[in-house]
């Protein structure tokens, strides 16, 4: 299936004029810094196949932050893709029958602090939300402290034992998805007429009737021509976009 294929969807979709991030395939880590060097400027690094947002890392500027990006990577699939990191929020837009029927700007695992508690207590409270389960089985999944979770908590400065001052976000994932305890809010109302035609069209390239076609744009209610950003993943089996969009998606089909 072509949404399978990393590589092969950003080439198609390229070569309809929607916007994608700039990159390159490697399968080794020198590789990827050199890939990395040429783009000049923050990159992502991820496993050509891979799902979930396993194997992700963001925001990559060193030789090093690079080669860590790519081992990581590299223990989900043979191949990894670099390719160019774009600022913004991100968004998974729902298209059903060539029309958009859901958008939801999906947010990282994080907690807040409160100024009392460690990290670890507030992940802890964040768990016993009813809502929350393992896997797909409930709205939003629990979240699971592993070793990037640690990684990301020493790369800002924090351990688990840490106490956030009030009102302070800590990030415990580089990428959005629901499955590692993301979150998602409603976007469907306010997306541009622009970014709509970009969803649809990239549907349309891959050829699905279902796709969710992740958008990355700092504000989602303006045109990304505009604001920089574009497409950075098209899903053939999308899941949950968010509790009042997954809703209208199930009308929708």
């Amino acid at each position: 299936m072509t949404a399978s294929d990393k590589a092969l969807t950003k080439t198609l979709l390229d070569r309809a004029g929607l916007p994608v991030p700039r990159g390159a395939v490697v399968r080794t880590a020198e590789d990827a810094v050199a890939a990395a060097r040429r783009l000049s400027g923050p990159v992502v690094t991820k496993p050509l196949d891979g799902n979930h947002g396993r194997g992700v890392s963001l925001l990559l500027t060193e030789d090093e932050q690079v080669r860590r990006g790519f081992e990581e990577a590299r223990q989900h699939s043979r191949d990894v893709v670099v390719e160019q990191h774009f600022q913004g929020n991100d968004h998974r837009v729902l298209v059903i029958n060539g029309e958009v029927v859901a958008v939801a700007e999906r947010v990282p695992a994080h907690v807040v602090g409160d100024g009392i508690r460690s990290i670890e207590a507030l992940v802890e409270e964040v768990n016993q939300d009813p809502r929350r389960g393992e896997g797909h089985e409930n709205v939003m999944t629990r979240i699971r402290i592993d070793d990037h979770v640690l990684g990301l908590l020493a790369k800002a400065g924090w351990t688990l034992q840490s106490v956030p001052p009030l009102g302070q976000t800590v990030f415990l994932r580089d990428t959005a998805n629901l499955s590692t305890g993301g979150t998602a809010v409603d976007r469907t109302d306010v997306i541009h007429p622009d970014n709509l035609t970009v969803a649809r069209r990239a549907a349309k390239v891959i050829g699905l009737d279902v796709a969710g076609i992740d958008l990355i744009s700092p504000d989602i209610s303006r045109s990304v021509h505009e604001t920089g950003g574009g497409i950075v993943e098209v899903n053939a089996a999308p899941g949950s976009v968010c509790t009042c969009s997954h809703r209208k998606a199930r009308r929708a089909m």
